[in-house]
């Protein structure tokens, strides 16, 4: 299959594309639990926080575009692990999402390779994220790309 995208660094005109998407991953994450529920102006103050990122030399925002429209992104910052282990500095990703019509195309493995990338020439030790227990999907991405789970999120609401 020929490769229909392009992946490349996000500008901070690329934020409101960016924040647009983020929006239809939050539905999706909602549809997996209520607990992703966005407050009233997301999009706005995501379109402000991506903006930041992509201006910030500690975080990464990468665009992944099929001609001029963008159809997904990665974005997250440099972390470093707990001062009580050993050190370890994580390229800790944030959000990823893809368009479901450009799914299964390579676009999320490009975009962290992209991100993998962008960490090496940091030093970091690798990549951290985390992924809804109830999207079997992404689960299985990510362990198709090599990632392990270490731990497991627990939330009680009241």
């Amino acid at each position: 299959m020929t490769q229909d995208f392009t992946i490349r660094p996000g500008r901070g005109e690329d934020a409101a594309a960016a924040a647009r998407l983020w929006m239809q991953s939050a539905e999706e994450h909602t549809a997996h639990d209520r607990v992703y529920e966005t407050a009233p102006g997301a999009e706005k103050t995501m379109r402000r926080f991506l903006a930041d990122v992509a201006n910030n030399g500690y975080s990464f925002l990468f665009v992944a575009t099929a001609g001029d429209r963008t159809v997904g992104f990665i974005s997250g910052e440099l972390r470093q692990g707990s001062p009580t282990f050993l050190p370890k500095t994580w390229a800790s990703v944030d959000d990823v999402f893809v368009e479901p019509q450009y799914r299964n195309r390579g676009l999320g493995r490009a975009l962290l390779q992209s991100v993998q990338a962008w960490a090496q020439e940091r030093g970091a030790d690798g990549i951290s994220l985390q992924v809804a227990a109830a999207n079997e999907r992404g689960r299985k991405f990510y362990e198709d790309l090599g990632f392990r789970e270490i731990s497991v999120y627990k939330v009680l609401e009241f």
